[in-house]
C-alpha cells in the first residue's frame, strides 16, 4: 500500500509539473533588409512581437539571419525569434524555393535537371542543415506541379496559403488552387500538411494589396513550451492550423472522430467542410462546433472552416485506418 501511494504521488506531482499544452501563433516565412526585405531585422521582430505573435522564423534567401541578438529576453515575453533560411533555386524562370526551419547551419544545394530533383536536392540540404523542410510557393510562376512534389521524401510542409498576390492561391483559369493540389498529392498517398504564411517583405508605408505585408496568413501550433524544438516538433507531426483570421477554441483528431470548436468574433458566421480523397466534401456544418465521424471509407479527412467575412482555417489531415 505503502508503495502504490508513493507511485501515486510521483504522478500526481509529475502531471502537476508538467506544462499544459496551449496554442501559440507564428509566422513561417519572413524576410528582412538582409536580403530583399525592407525592414531591419530587429524591426521585423518587434512587429511580429507587437501583434500578437508567439514566435517568427526569419527565413531570408540563401542564408541565415542570426536570431539570438534579437531575442535576449528568450521565453520571458512569451515571444521567440527562431532562424530559418529560404533555400532559392531556378530551373528556367521556374522557383524552387524551400524553408530550412530552425537549422544549424546554411545550407548548400543546386538546381537539378528536373524540378523534382531540384526541390529534392534543397529539402535534403535542409535536413543535413538540421532544419525542417517546407515548400514554399508552389503556384509562384505555375512552378510546381503534383507530378513535381509525388515521389519527395523528407518533406511535411508546403504552403497552401503564401499571402503575397503573385502566388496564385485560389482556383481559376483551369488550376484547382494550392488547395486543390494539396488534396491530389494527399490522395495520392502523400503526407503533407498545409502552411498560410505572410512571405513578408514591406514593412513600410500602406499595405497595399500589391505588397508582401506582414500579417495576413499564419499557423497556430500546440505546445507546451515555447521552444524552437517544440514549435518544429508541432508542425512537423501536424499538430497545427493555418488561419488567415479564424481562431479555433479547441481541435481534437481522434481514432473515431475529427472535432473542432470556433472561437466565435462578434456576429461573424461559420461553415467547417469535411474534406476527403480527391477534395470531396464529406460533410457541411454549420456553426461553432463541428464533428464529423470516420465511416471508415475515407482515405483521408482534413477540415476547412470559412467565415462570413471571408476568413479562413485549415487543419490538417488524418489519415483513416480501416
Amino acid at each position: 500500500m505503502k508503495k502504490t501511494w508513493i507511485v501515486f504521488l510521483l504522478v500526481f506531482f509529475s502531471a502537476c509539473l508538467t506544462p499544459a499544452a496551449r496554442w501559440v501563433k507564428g509566422n513561417t516565412h519572413a524576410h528582412t533588409n538582409r536580403s530583399d526585405g525592407n525592414e531591419y531585422p530587429h524591426r521585423v521582430a518587434r512587429w511580429y512581437q507587437d501583434h500578437g505573435y508567439q514566435f517568427l522564423f526569419i527565413t531570408d534567401h540563401d542564408m541565415v539571419t542570426p536570431t539570438a541578438p534579437l531575442d535576449a529576453d528568450g521565453s520571458a515575453d512569451d515571444f521567440i525569434i527562431i532562424p530559418g533560411e529560404e533555400i532559392s533555386l531556378t530551373l528556367g524562370r521556374r522557383q524552387a524555393h524551400v524553408n530550412s526551419l530552425n537549422p544549424r547551419s546554411p545550407a548548400a544545394a543546386k538546381a537539378g535537371a528536373t524540378m523534382a530533383e531540384t526541390l529534392q536536392n534543397a529539402i535534403d540540404a535542409a535536413l543535413r542543415a538540421g532544419g525542417l523542410p517546407q515548400i514554399n510557393h508552389p503556384f509562384r510562376r505555375w512552378s510546381i506541379s503534383a507530378d513535381d512534389m509525388k515521389g519527395l521524401r523528407g518533406v511535411r510542409l508546403f504552403e497552401v496559403l503564401n499571402m503575397p498576390r503573385e502566388s496564385n492561391n485560389f482556383p481559376a483559369g483551369g488550376s484547382g488552387g494550392t488547395e486543390g493540389l494539396w488534396d491530389e498529392l494527399l490522395t495520392s498517398g502523400m503526407v503533407l500538411y498545409g502552411v498560410a504564411a505572410d512571405d513578408s517583405h514591406d514593412f513600410h508605408g500602406e499595405f497595399l494589396p500589391g505588397l508582401a505585408h506582414p500579417g495576413r496568413g499564419w499557423v497556430v501550433a500546440r505546445v507546451n513550451q515555447l521552444t524552437a524544438e517544440e514549435v518544429c516538433a508541432a508542425l512537423e507531426k501536424g499538430d497545427f492550423y493555418a488561419s488567415t483570421g479564424i481562431e479555433l477554441a479547441d481541435l481534437q483528431v481522434g481514432d473515431r472522430e475529427y472535432r473542432l470548436t470556433v472561437k466565435p468574433h462578434r456576429e461573424t458566421r461559420y461553415t467547417t467542410f469535411f474534406i476527403g480523397g480527391s477534395g470531396r466534401v464529406l460533410a457541411q456544418v454549420d456553426g461553432l462546433d463541428a464533428v464529423y465521424a470516420y465511416r471508415g471509407d475515407e482515405t483521408y479527412v482534413r477540415a476547412k472552416v470559412v467565415s462570413s467575412m471571408g476568413e479562413m482555417a485549415f487543419c490538417q489531415p488524418v489519415l483513416v485506418r480501416k
